[in-house]
């Protein structure tokens, strides 16, 4: 059973209506299993969510516990992300897969650049200052592949933005779908030439990530609830849509299991605060690692009471709404290495930079935040059609999609979800 995964960035259950009034995304619910109720992991940002849906680990067991390690030397927009799979400290869906022999393809899914287990892959790894991004997708991903993409479609590529990159690596997945190799075609650096079959043979990948993320652009620009940001969403079913079509025309949607899943929400911006600055300030020996919507607090463990004191004394001046201590986060699944974490007020996001812009929206929240709820879509022969799911955890996705694959995941945190399955 192959698998088709799309990564809707930024969407969450308050877009649950809209989507499915929308032609793919709702006739999707139709086919199989809808669930509106998805709770997100802490933190609520991209690069360890998306982990947790390859591996149904949260960041205390999978090792990614923010978008960027921390580096406090160094200045916003210079820091080097998790763009790595070799962060990955847990088995994920890609490299169970590749180990039963199976083809993987990512397609700007992030914490996969360097993977030796995904065949076709473009990886999300965003040049730095000085960077050429070409240069740098070719360094982390499929080399061989990436040029013989770009010198066929990459024409195709409408500008810079997230809507024209969201557009082309919907088209490339349009092609993998319909893949046709030649005999001993190479893949790129990290790969062996393929085997040699008689004639041409077509060849879809066994798994296929997508990760769609023109939603979280437009609302951390414009506002979670902007004209730009429903059109974005609009834009999303139409792709989803390409897919789908795609999987039709290659007789393929029978024994194709499809997930479409969000990764957090958003919510609107007022004003910032530089917190780390006011660390610093006040010398409280800690340092902030903003999340947005909240931050970490950096310390040493013999520091922890003098800087949670410090903390809840100048809650109203920090506009704190809570200090989540080192108990509560390690019954949230936080990274073992943090501490304290704090979540401001409503609409205050924190920075580190004190001459940071701020987001019109943005997330980082904790696990009680409206916006930590997102939506999962389950299509495939076993699953249940038209059904709903009254409410999930992102970590059961990947065990989900394991069992429906053949697969295992020893390690997962998450469950099956053994009621959306057709013999439940």
């Amino acid at each position: 059973m192959r698998l088709v995964i799309i990564s809707l960035d930024a969407v969450f259950a308050a877009d649950a209506e809209f989507l499915l009034s929308l032609p793919n995304l709702g006739e999707l619910a139709g086919e199989g299993v809808f669930c509106e109720r998805a709770q997100t992991i802490y933190p609520s940002l991209t690069y360890p969510i998306h982990v947790s849906l390859l591996t149904g680990c949260y960041p205390d067991r999978h090792g990614v516990g923010h978008n960027e390690p921390f580096n406090p030397h160094l200045k916003s927009g210079r820091r080097p992300w998790y763009w790595d799979e070799r962060y990955i400290q847990v088995e994920t869906l890609f490299s169970q897969a590749s180990c039963a022999g199976r083809d993987c393809a990512a397609l700007l899914w992030p914490v996969t650049g360097h993977s030796r287990h995904i065949r076709y892959n473009l990886p999300e790894a965003l040049a730095l200052p000085g960077e050429n991004q070409v240069l740098k997708a070719l360094r982390y991903g499929s080399t061989g592949w990436l040029l013989r993409t770009e010198l066929a479609y990459g024409r195709r590529r409408r500008g810079k933005g997230r809507a024209a990159l969201d557009d082309y690596v919907t088209l490339l997945a349009e092609t993998l779908i319909a893949r046709q190799y030649a005999p001993g075609e190479r893949l790129g650096r990290a790969h062996d030439v393929l085997p040699a079959p008689s004639g041409r043979q077509k060849h879809m990948p066994d798994i296929l990530a997508l990760h769609l993320a023109e939603c979280d652009e437009a609302r951390h620009r414009h506002g979670t609830f902007s004209s730009q940001a429903r059109e974005a969403l609009e834009r999303l079913d139409t792709r989803v849509g390409r897919v789908l079509e795609a999987l039709r025309s290659r007789e393929a949607r029978e024994d194709t299991v499809v997930c479409v899943v969000s990764d957090h929400g958003h919510a609107d911006v007022s004003g910032t605060l530089p917190l780390d600055a006011w660390l610093a300030a006040n010398r409280v020996p800690a340092r902030a690692q903003t999340l947005g919507l909240g931050a970490y607090l950096r310390l040493n463990r013999g520091d922890y009471h003098p800087v949670l004191n410090a903390l809840r004394e100048n809650m109203e001046q920090l506009r704190i709404r809570h200090v989540y201590t080192r108990e509560e986060l390690r019954g949230m699944n936080a990274p073992e290495d943090v501490l304290l974490a704090v979540e401001p007020e409503e609409g205050i996001e924190y920075v580190d930079d004190e001459n940071a812009p701020a987001h019109a929206a943005t997330h980082g929240f904790g696990p009680d935040h409206p916006a930590a709820q997102c939506l999962l879509w389950l299509s495939g022969p076993m699953f249940r059609r038209g059904a709903r799911l009254p409410a999930c955890n992102l970590v059961d996705v990947a065990p989900t999609l394991a069992r429906a694959a053949g697969l295992s995941l020893p390690q997962a945190q998450g469950r099956v979800l053994e009621e959306a399955f057709d013999d439940a």
